[in-house]
């Protein structure tokens, strides 16, 4: 369901999600970004791979998010070609909380479009 990759010089990882984020993965979604925000300066959360989000999915993202800011770090949401997935992010209105930018273009394409 998960694979996290870390760089430990740049201090920066790729948390890919494969399949479902819902509410009956929550407990694990959840451990994993918490591990990922706690071992990385900027974490890039790729969702290109998922097949099904629902609102508890995004609640956790943005939360995530949130709390990575206020921490200091990045957390960037890399969705690819998954239109389903930027569909519902423009459905529920959740798509301006994950635009950001970066320096390197190749890290946290955050914006739904990319």
């Amino acid at each position: 369901m998960t694979n996290w990759s870390f760089d430990p010089e740049k201090k920066s990882g790729t948390l890919l999600f494969e399949g479902d984020m819902t509410i009956n993965h929550i407990g694990e979604l959840k451990d994993c970004l918490v591990e990922a925000l706690d071992s990385a300066e900027q974490v890039t959360v790729d969702v290109s791979a998922a097949t099904t989000i629902d609102v508890a999915g995004l609640q956790l993202l943005c939360a995530c998010h949130r709390s990575s800011t206020e921490r200091g770090k990045r957390m960037c949401l890399r969705i690819g070609g998954n239109v389903q997935f930027s569909q519902f992010l423009d459905e529920t209105g959740f798509a301006q909380d994950f635009i950001c930018n970066h320096d390197d273009a190749n890290e946290g394409l955050c914006n739904p479009q990319n």
